[in-house]
């Protein structure tokens, strides 16, 4: 089974990021992705790129020039359509083969 690589992504790289990290790390615990996620600050993307599979932005509407997908990660922190940014996290990472 492969390791995925995500990166939360936010102005500091603590407080939102870390948040949505645990969420992530939990939510593919449970529908079975192993998968590895460090939060970051915007100053630290450029050293990233390359080395991941997916982007979860904190900052809506953020475009980044990376070679992988963003996902909208607000959800995360609201509650509200959590489980959907979830879904849509595991769909983009396996493709739908879970």
């Amino acid at each position: 089974m492969a390791k995925y690589r995500i990166i939360t992504l936010c102005g500091s790289g603590i407080a939102s990021s870390t948040i949505c990290a645990q969420k992530i790390r939990k939510g593919m615990a449970e529908r079975g992705i192993d998968v590895e996620v460090k939060p970051i600050a915007f100053r630290e993307l450029q050293g990233e790129i390359g080395k991941i599979d997916l982007v979860v932005s904190i900052t809506p509407g953020l475009k980044v020039d990376i070679n992988a997908p963003v996902v909208n990660g607000v959800p995360l922190l609201t509650g509200i359509g959590e489980q959907a940014v979830l879904d849509e996290i595991a769909q983009k990472l396996t493709g739908g083969k879970q």
